[in-house]
């Protein structure tokens, strides 16, 4: 009895019997019309109410859903797209290589819009840092081929900077993140944190990965304070060539 009481359906069954009843009581016309007319209404009105419950679980399911973290094992379809839209962009990664040379074609068009830019990668002249990340890697090549991959990228975004000018800003870092970040328009409604956590010697790419938006609280503002923390702690590449 106890389990009938506390049914989430109990108003539909109800709504039911007494449908059942009042049907039961037109057909053997122990009930007049006007009766059974204002017990239909009554029925109507207890259908609607229950809709709108049922409305309203729906919706609260909806946003736990659009809110609940997903791991990926590869980075979303659209991030390209969503970056190269993006007016304010924080880039935070042990090379950027991929990264960089597949938005040579969007900076010009985010610097020359007013957009900014910033990208922060290891520091490629500190030697002890450089061996660390090697060995983190899942087929270490060498320190000199790592130097040399965060080299182009630096040497890619000082091209552009040169050339386009805007507010393109670089720094390289003295310590490995824990993650990758891709941080996309963080203060405007329809941002994004991508994260990619950095494991020991991956077989393919590291994971997993996490798209963050608003609805996602707390851990898009948490990991988006975090890449602000590494970005602060890095050190202007343009101050370290000359």
């Amino acid at each position: 009895m106890r389990a009938f009481v506390a049914d989430d359906n109990l108003d539909l069954y109800l709504l039911a019997l007494v449908g059942l009843v009042f049907t039961l009581l037109g057909i053997t016309g122990l009930v007049g019309l006007d009766k059974l007319a204002s017990a239909v209404l009554a029925l109507l009105a207890i259908l609607a109410f229950s809709q709108i419950k049922s409305r309203k679980l729906t919706q609260q399911i909806n946003r736990a859903r659009a809110g609940s973290v997903v791991l990926r094992a590869e980075f979303p379809p659209d991030l390209i797209d969503r970056r190269a839209a993006a007016s304010d962009v924080l880039l935070v990664g042990l090379t950027m290589t991929r990264t960089v040379q597949g938005m040579r074609t969007d900076l010009p068009g985010i610097l020359k819009s007013g957009g900014r830019v910033r990208v922060l990668v290891l520091d490629p002249a500190d030697e002890a840092l450089m061996m660390t990340a090697d060995r983190h890697r899942s087929h270490p090549q060498g320190v000199e081929q790592l130097r040399a991959r965060i080299r182009t990228t630096l040497d890619d975004l000082t091209a552009v900077r040169e050339r386009h000018g805007g507010r393109l800003e670089i720094r390289v870092l003295s310590s490995i993140p824990s993650a990758g970040f891709n941080c996309l328009d963080v203060q405007r409604p329809n941002g994004i944190v991508c994260v990619q956590h950095y494991e020991f010697h991956p077989e393919g790419e590291a994971g997993p990965i996490v798209v963050l938006s608003k609805e996602d609280a707390p851990w898009y503002r948490h990991f988006a304070d975090e890449a602000e923390r590494l970005w602060e702690s890095g050190a202007d590449w343009s101050r370290r060539v000359r």
